[in-house]
């Protein structure tokens, strides 16, 4: 269990991702905050019901992006208070080869090569990945990443792989705006845990545009599917979740 005190590595990663938003910002070409709230119903370990606040950062500079975020979970903790909050975050940098190099590596879809890291920390969570990243061309989307890691469990022996995708699109509906962005996680076993697929797709309303503030205030779904969660055989979660998110 994952307590209501963050682990001094999360707090230290936390440091270093709203830092690192300061130190590149001189040469930082956007930079996108926001706050999420969420509520599931249907989670398949644990507390069947549970409220999420979700920080995130994302930026990107001149070599590269950067991408942060934290959950708090279980935000008023369940009705006999034996379960606490719980904290995870995540820090993805990446390196553009094409910006420090100077050099054009395009290929059909394939827009940029990146050196891409990550790492997962929580209370018994301590996972670093490493590997190559590709900025991808396709049609209709913001953005569209493919990143492709070697994947290491500080606690479990040896490594396993991972690949991951990520996307963004804005688009109009009728006389409507929307969001539709997410991730796709698939990695495979390593020690005793098995593999695992886990994604979460966004579909939200930009209700901010109603009253002129558009691309701030955002109302949705998202829904996760984990199968295998935490590597555990069968512990498939099929949750959708209300989400409002303001962006800043």
């Amino acid at each position: 269990m994952i307590q209501a005190s963050a682990p001094p590595r999360l707090v230290s990663a936390c440091t270093a991702g709203l830092l690192l938003v300061g130190v590149t910002g001189t040469a930082h070409a956007w930079t996108q905050a926001s706050l999420s709230l969420l509520k599931g119903w249907d989670y398949a370990l644990g507390d069947q019901q549970r409220s999420i606040a979700t920080y995130e950062v994302a930026n990107g500079w001149e070599y590269g992006d950067n991408y942060f975020f934290f959950d708090y979970t279980n935000l008023e903790g369940d009705r006999d208070g034996k379960t606490l909050p719980n904290i995870y975050g995540e820090y993805a940098p990446r390196l553009s080869l094409g910006k420090i190099t100077g050099s054009d590596l395009g290929a059909g879809p394939v827009s940029d090569v990146l050196i891409a890291g990550q790492l997962e920390m929580g209370e018994n969570i301590n996972r670093r990945l490493y590997g190559l990243g590709f900025d991808l061309d396709v049609p209709g989307m913001d953005y569209f990443q493919l990143n492709t890691y070697v994947r290491d469990d500080t606690d479990l022996p040896g490594n396993t792989w991972q690949v991951t995708l990520v996307w963004g699109s804005h688009f109009d509906l009728a006389s409507t705006k929307w969001l539709f962005k997410g991730h796709f996680d698939y990695a495979g076993s390593e020690g005793h845990v098995g593999h695992n697929i886990n994604s979460a797709p966004q579909l939200l309303l930009d209700v901010g545009d109603f009253w002129g503030a558009s691309d701030r205030l955002y109302a949705g779904v998202e829904y996760q599917y984990w199968k295998n969660k935490y590597g555990i055989e069968g512990a498939d979660e099929h949750n959708p979740q209300a989400m409002v998110t303001w962006k800043f």
